[in-house]
Order: structure tokens, then sequence, then C-alpha cells
């Protein structure tokens, strides 16, 4: 009879944590799982059937600013997850890819066909989700009259960084190119030449041990991020510079047509020494072997020209495609130097031209 009780007891017991907890789940699950989710993923079911292609097919591109994007002022890293099972994509099939934005902007996706080039773009706007179906295809995208029609939707602002990644990821291009293009937020001449000036450095400067790169980007410029993300050489760790320097100063140091752009060193702060290479990129050359003309990458009107985007797209693009040896050739290697591990900072102080030319 005892034994009934404590039984009958632990029976009520039971059923009472089982309803306190009933009552008190459903606030954390709605945490876990917040009602914009759900219109999420049905918005994107529907981008993926405008789009016409089954899940993880080899020629989607799904682009997302989900993580650092928000919605209602709320972090959105939950639809990375919503985003790879709607659409079968994944990083390491190069088919799912987080873009760099500021935690201001709203959440954002892309859903993009490579052998197509149809693009449907959706947006959190503040009261729901939209979408737009895009021609990014690049005979349509890349012209002053698809560009400036598809600027005029949804995506506005942010064509450049979903059109230049997405016609130049259809060229395959390296994955740390592709890597630093997307914490810049989108593809140009500039994260090329900061690649290939990576590359140069790897090749012509390898690092020994105890050693590590400092690099000096002057003027402060696209190759900086590109530099950062492939080598990890960032601000905050005291191996990343950017430096502003007037286009008359650099004038002074051109040679061959090319003028610097980065000081690469090599830094063993214990054996107290540095050396390096200043390094140049070859923007003649670029446009020579590309077809986009200088005049189109400063065109009348400035960015509010649609050619002044198209020229960049259309040159890192063609860019991209090059082989390690070709992307070598636009590097001009202007001078080596040397001296004490304190000559980082003498570099980085004032203009690092001068200090090194004055040696």
């Amino acid at each position: 009879m005892f034994r009934r009780l404590i039984m009958l007891k632990m029976k009520r017991m039971s059923i009472f944590f089982l309803i306190l907890a009933l009552l008190i789940a459903p606030a954390a699950w709605a945490g876990d799982d917040p009602a914009w989710l759900e219109t999420g993923r049905k918005t994107l079911t529907r981008a993926m059937s405008q789009i016409g292609l089954s899940k993880a097919d080899p020629n989607l591109l799904v682009l997302t600013n989900a993580g650092y994007g928000n919605v209602a002022g709320k972090s959105t890293e939950a639809f990375l997850d919503i985003t790879m099972q709607e659409t079968g994509c994944s990083p390491g099939a190069r088919s799912f890819l987080p873009v760099h934005t500021g935690v201001r902007e709203p959440l954002w996706c892309s859903v993009y066909r490579k052998d197509t080039g149809g693009l449907v773009f959706l947006k959190w706007t503040g009261k729901g989700f939209e979408l737009q179906m895009i021609d990014a295809s690049p005979a349509n995208i890349l012209t002053p009259d698809g560009w400036k029609e598809a600027g005029s939707g949804l995506i506005g602002g942010r064509l450049f960084s979903v059109a230049s990644l997405c016609v130049t990821c259809a060229v395959d291009p390296p994955w740390a190119l592709l890597t630093a293009a997307l914490f810049h937020d989108h593809f140009c001449p500039g994260v090329n030449s900061g690649y290939m000036a990576g590359l140069y450095v790897l090749d012509k400067l390898p690092l020994r041990p105890g050693e590590r790169y400092v690099f000096v980007t002057s003027p402060g410029k696209c190759a900086a991020d590109a530099l950062q993300v492939m080598l990890n050489t960032t601000a905050g760790k005291g191996s990343g510079y950017t430096m502003a320097i007037g286009g008359g100063s650099l004038a002074g140091y051109e040679k061959d047509g090319v003028r610097p752009l980065i000081i690469a060193m090599r830094v063993n702060s214990k054996a107290d020494t540095c050396d390096g290479r200043v390094l140049g990129f070859n923007w003649n050359k670029a446009y020579r072997d590309t077809g986009v003309k200088a005049d189109e990458m400063s065109p009348k009107g400035g960015p509010g020209n649609p050619i002044f985007w198209i020229s960049r797209t259309k040159m890192s693009r063609e860019l991209a495609r090059l082989s390690k040896g070709e992307m070598l050739a636009y590097i001009k290697d202007f001078r080596a130097f040397s001296g004490n591990a304190d000559l980082v900072d003498r570099i980085a102080g004032g203009d690092p031209y001068s200090v090194v030319w004055n040696r």
C-alpha cells in the first residue's frame, strides 16, 4: 500500500513537471525558431521554384548576408541552415557563399543559375520578404540597359555585389580569391590585384621560422582586404596597414607606367630583422588583356553611370580566369630592401615609399 502511494505521488509529480515544461517550452522554441524564419523558408521555396532547378543542382549558386544582416534588429545566423536545407547547396561545393555586410543591413539572399544567368533576389523589407527576378546573364547584366533595369528593383544598390560575385563565381576563381571577394562584399580588380600580390609574396618572400608578414597598402585600396583574408594580416594584429597618399606623390615613384601599391615585409622581432619588396599592379596590362578601357573605369557621371560598375565586373571576371603564372605577370617588383625590425614602424608612419627609396 505504501509503495502504491509513493508511485502515485511520483506519477502526479511527473505529470506536474510535464505540464510545467509544456507551459515554459514554447517561449524558448519561439526564440529558437522565430516567425520570420518560416516566412523566409517559404519565400526561399518560391525562389527555388522560379529559378527552375532542383536542390543541389550543380548550376545553383546561393549568396546571402545571413549571419551579418538583420531582421527587425535580430541576428540571422539561423537562416544559414534554412538556406542550405532548402537549396541543397553548401560551402564545400562552392554553391553556398555567405557575403560579409554590416549588421545594420537587412537580410537578403540570391539564388543564381550559372547556366542561364537567371537570378532571384529576396530581401527582408521590414514587413516581410519580397522577391525580384533578374536576367543576370553576362550578355544582359553587363550592358547599361540591363544594369539599369535590374538596379531599379528590389536589389537596388546591392546589384554590384551580387552581380559581380555571381558572374565571376561562374568562371571558377581560385578559392582564396573568392573568399577575399566575399569578405570585401564584391568582386573588383582591386581584390584581384591584392590576391596576385599575395601569390607573388608567397613565391618570392616565403616565411622562415620566427617570421611574420606585415603589409602597408598605400593608397589604402581593395588590395588590402585580399591580403588580410589570404594571409591573415590584420590591423588588429599589427600586420596590416593602409595609408593615404596622393596621386602626385605616387607619380614620383612610377616605373614603366606602374605605380607602387603595396610594401610587403618579412619581420623577425627576435632576430631584429626586416626585409621586403615594394610591389605594384600593372593596370595598363590589365586594360589590354581584358579589353576594358581606362575611361570606362572613370566614366562621365562616375558611380551614377552603369559603365562604372560594369567595367569593374568585367575586368575582375576576366582576371579571375587566369592561371597562377599569368596572374604573377601583373605584379611589378620595384625594389628589395632590408633593415632592423623597427623599420616597419618607420615605413608605416609616414610616406612609406619615401622611407624605402631614401634608405
